[in-house]
């Protein structure tokens, strides 16, 4: 008995393990995905801001606000899309580390769980060869 509650008691612990990994692995897709949101974003931005480069100073530019459209200053316009740009980079930054961390996390549960696995493979394996 006791030994089939530490099976048990084991194999909780490996589905445990296991989930946590899944849990991590989501989370790396969806940083991964965030990342490559921004960078579309930046490019966007500068793309942007190279076509406004183009026009007169005195044109008039609108920037979306809500459900309206406010007028603005060639200056002021840029000075926006640098600030998104700037935004981006810092959210890029945030991303990578944590997906950093994530993947040192990950690592860890893979070599917990493969311990885990191996104590619990050489526990059965252990006991079925006595009998």
């Amino acid at each position: 008995m006791a030994g089939n509650s530490r099976e048990e008691e084991a194999q909780k612990m490996l589905s445990q393990l296991q989930m946590k990994m899944i849990d991590i692995q989501t989370s790396l897709k969806k940083s991964t995905g965030q990342v490559d949101g921004l960078k579309r974003e930046i490019q966007r931005s500068k793309l942007t801001d190279k076509e406004i480069n183009t026009l007169k100073p005195e044109t008039p530019m609108f920037s979306p606000v809500g459900r309206m459209f406010v007028l603005h200053t060639k200056a002021e316009i840029r000075e926006q899309i640098e600030k998104k740009i700037k935004t981006c980079e810092d959210d890029i930054k945030k991303q990578e580390a944590s997906k950093t961390y994530l993947e040192k996390q990950m690592r860890e549960c893979e070599t917990q769980f493969k311990e885990r696995l191996a104590v619990a493979g050489g526990a059965t394996g252990g006991k079925k060869s006595r009998s």
